[in-house]
Order: structure tokens, then sequence, then C-alpha cells
């Protein structure tokens, strides 16, 4: 490899390595004095991310489907957990709201 190739990928490894120092930090920070906000960030972040595994995990979820699968353990425990992420998730954005309406 040339030199300059060499050059480039360390500092690029280099950066990478100061941009995971610098948000670990951050976060030590930022969850000592806010844990509440991240927490709530967080919830944000669970209910995104419910939203794209039901919208891309091709399960079809109308009452007739459901009825007629062989398998109806995976849909009644994707509804129980789903159902206990996204409530979770939903408290934790509530107490952001109140976290910050109290102030």
């Amino acid at each position: 490899m040339k030199t300059e190739t060499l050059i480039k990928r360390y500092a690029f490894i280099a950066l990478l390595i100061s941009l995971v120092l610098l948000s670990v930090s951050v976060v030590f920070v930022t969850y000592r004095y806010y844990g509440v906000v991240a927490r709530g960030i967080l919830g944000l972040v669970m209910l995104y991310l419910l939203y794209i595994y039901g919208r891309y995990s091709k399960m079809d979820v109308s009452l007739d489907s459901l009825l007629l699968a062989p398998n109806k353990g995976k849909y009644l425990i994707s509804a129980f957990i789903g159902g206990i992420i996204s409530y979770w998730a939903t408290m934790q954005i509530l107490e952001v709201v109140l976290f910050f309406w109290k102030r």
C-alpha cells in the first residue's frame, strides 16, 4: 500500500477513536446531571425502533390472519412484549415532559 493511504487510514481510525471517547465522556456527564432527559431520548428511540420493526417485519396483524395462522405464539408474544416496551418508552417520555414542565 502507498504511504499516503496508510496515513489517511490511521488518521481516520484515530478520529473515530477520539469521537468515541468524546461521546462516552459526554454521556457520563449528561446521564449524571440529566438522567431523565437521557432516558426520555431513549424512550423516543425505542418507540421509533418499534415502529420500524412493525413496519418491516411482514407480520400481518389482521384478526382473520391471526385466527388462520398455525403458529399464533409469535403474534401473542410480539403483542405482549411490544406492549410492555411501548409502555415503558411512553412513561420515560412522559417523565421528560413532566421534568421540563415543573422547571
